[in-house]
């Protein structure tokens, strides 16, 4: 390969990949933001026939804001990402024309070559004058390169025409998905302002009920504080059996903590492990409406909520799923979270909490997505699950595990 060919391929391959997968992340992370606001969509629509406000509103109201600013800057990010795409065609459009200029330019010196030759009849007078047949096939060899070198040099200016034109095709296509973008971007940015006063408009009516919030948020603390207990409960039990287990099975008194589980265990630990980012929702629908960790109240000034789970809140009764295979280790009743189930998978244990109906038992093996029981709706229509994930005794975010 020439180096007219080195560069046209260098040309091809430099910039593109890095761009294009930044474009296909936005992308996809805006089709996920898509499908959240649709999610909150639904909840906010069903309040809006109640004609009733709770705090579950407000967190709806206040996580579609958030993704739809979030989906603000996605777009933006795939605009700017259009434009970079844009620039990097036109750059490789300038660098390709000015390789095509050159080599018409010594297309062109060869056919005027070969027209003269073939005019003056030189062709057939050079071979002929060779002294004998080895200098006659060395100048028929050479002919016959330099013809082929002529054909080579034809169907490179054709690959540099043809790379030319896809590339202007490449920037119209960006440049009518970018069009796309800024009527959605625009859309979007009217659409927040109009949930920025219903947030607003929200919060004024929820806020003038503050003493009764505070109550409830006490009542809710010393609940948490119940539910948090049974499960610590449960998973030292479980601790307690895999070491008994594990000295049980080993010569040595110190039991090293990878010891403690037998081979299945250690299996089922590392595929659960393997699935973060994957795992399925353990209801079908819903949202978001309180996230892992501690965060401010959403109407009461300079108060905290710790939260060792998330909340999915959803219109309606819900059938609740396991998110992976495992044992179901606990099954008992919290005041203030109805029903809570333990299921372990490996040293990971996934709890499931305010269930109305359980259907599962101590005991049972699970698999992916067998129903483990129901989560009720209350009187306002509005269900509401709380999930949590632990690995033996460290609490983590769901959300970093959910598809």
């Amino acid at each position: 390969m020439n180096w007219l060919g080195s560069l046209f391929l260098l040309l091809l391959l430099l910039p593109l990949p890095a761009i294009a997968q930044t474009k296909e992340q936005l992308e996809k992370e805006r089709k996920k933001l898509i499908q959240e606001i649709e999610k909150t969509k639904k909840f906010l629509d069903s309040t809006v026939k109640t004609k009733q406000t709770t705090l579950k509103d407000l967190k709806a109201i206040s996580a579609q804001v958030d993704n739809r600013k979030k989906l603000i800057t996605t777009i933006s990010g795939e605009i700017s990402a259009s434009d970079r795409k844009i620039t990097e065609n036109n750059k490789r459009i300038d660098s390709l024309t000015t390789n095509l200029s050159k080599l018409n330019g010594q297309y062109l010196e060869m056919q005027r070559y070969t027209y003269l030759r073939e005019l003056s009849n030189d062709k057939w007078s050079y071979l002929l004058s060779s002294g004998n047949l080895n200098i006659f096939l060395l100048r028929w060899r050479y002919m016959a390169q330099f013809e082929a070198f002529n054909n080579r040099k034809k169907q490179e200016i054709t690959q540099l025409k043809q790379q030319i034109d896809n590339n202007n095709a490449e920037i119209t296509k960006v440049k009518q998905e970018k069009g796309v973008l800024l009527e959605q971007e625009k859309k979007e940015a009217t659409t927040l302002e109009k949930e920025k006063l219903a947030k607003d408009k929200m919060l004024k009516e929820i806020s003038s009920k503050e003493s009764t919030l505070k109550a409830e948020l006490q009542k809710k603390k010393t609940e948490r504080e119940k539910l948090n207990s049974a499960i610590e409960r449960i998973i030292n039990e479980q601790l307690r059996l895999a070491r008994e287990k594990a000295a049980a099975s080993s010569s040595t008194k110190n039991v090293k903590k990878e010891e403690k589980l037998d081979e299945a265990s250690i299996k089922l630990s590392a595929e659960f492990s393997q699935n973060k980012n994957k795992l399925p929702w353990p209801v079908s629908s819903g949202f978001v409406s309180s996230s892992f960790g501690v965060q401010a109240h959403p109407t009461i000034k300079n108060v905290t909520i710790e939260n060792n789970g998330i909340d999915i809140a959803a219109k309606g009764p819900k059938d609740v799923k396991v998110v992976f295979q495992g044992e179901v280790v606990g099954v008992t009743r919290v005041p203030g979270y109805n029903h809570m189930v333990i299921v372990r998978h490996g040293n990971y244990y996934s709890v499931y909490s305010n269930l109305d109906e359980v259907t599962v038992r101590q005991g049972n093996t699970l698999t992916t997505q067998q129903s483990i029981g129901k989560v009720s709706a209350d009187d306002s229509g509005n269900s509401e699950l709380h999930f949590e994930l632990w690995k033996d005794k460290t609490k983590l975010n769901p959300e970093s595990w959910l598809r």
